[in-house]
């Protein structure tokens, strides 16, 4: 063989070589069972985080859609309720006048529930005083005679 045969020879098992070596690094990644799984995981979270932005930024679009559409419609009820609220206002009023003695009333006896517990207690208070004291007198006459 000559030279130039022979550095021929060697280039070509060189690129073998260097074929066998990248075929070899593809089985063992295919082989990898973790190393995929764990990209394939990577891969689907990306997509899970693409999938949510894009849904957020749709989300927003379409709030902004609806408020920019509903705007006419919310104006347009304030404008036809303006004069209801106004022809409403001095019904109100009426009915204020006429339910405050009835509300004076109220708290009035709220007052007198409040008290009456009080006044319950004091009369007991004072027929056990009472009872005390004559029973204290009789024991006292008893006793003299």
């Amino acid at each position: 063989m000559t030279e130039p045969d022979t550095a021929d020879l060697r280039r070509r098992i060189e690129a073998e070589r260097a074929e066998l070596g990248e075929t070899a690094a593809e089985l063992a990644a295919r082989v990898d069972v973790p190393a995929r799984a764990k990209e394939s995981g990577r891969q689907a979270v990306e997509q899970a985080k693409a999938t949510v932005e894009q849904a957020k930024v749709k989300a927003s679009a379409a709030l902004e859609d609806a408020k920019a559409k509903a705007a006419p419609v919310v104006e347009q009820a304030r404008q036809k309720a303006a004069p209801l609220v106004e022809q409403a206002k001095p019904l109100v009023e009426q009915a204020r006048l006429k339910a405050a003695p009835a509300l004076d009333e109220v708290r009035a006896a709220a007052k007198d529930d409040e008290r009456r517990p009080k006044l319950i207690a004091a009369a007991i208070a004072g027929v056990l005083l009472g009872f005390v004291v004559v029973r204290r007198r009789r024991k006292r006459r008893s006793g003299e005679s």
